[in-house]
């Protein structure tokens, strides 16, 4: 094998699991109007997506993409993430060449 593509589907979930404490700044003074994170519901979303790797074995690389399209966010944003980037082993030392 001297390349290969791997396409697959992945998700996460993300969820608050702690009370918050301490106040938001809602509006700059004077006088600011703050509130408690308290009041503030718990945040959560769930993503799903896909990736994909291109791996050249030989030359020890590795490409990757990830999307990953976000729902039902509550108490936070909701979007799209995109991730991208590529991996190269250094052997040290070099491995030596079989000898006949």
């Amino acid at each position: 094998m001297s390349r290969l593509l791997q396409l697959g589907l992945v998700g996460y979930d993300q969820w608050q699991v702690s009370n918050s404490s301490g106040t938001l700044l809602v509006a700059p003074g004077p006088p600011p109007v703050t509130v408690p994170e308290s009041a503030i519901p718990f945040y959560s979303v769930h993503a799903i997506g896909v990736q994909s790797n291109f791996i050249l074995p030989a030359k020890d690389f590795v490409l990757f993409f990830k999307y990953f399209d976000e729902y039902r966010a509550k108490a936070r944003p909701q979007g799209r993430t995109i991730a991208f980037g590529f991996s190269w082993t250094l052997r040290i030392p070099k491995p030596q060449p079989a000898k006949p």
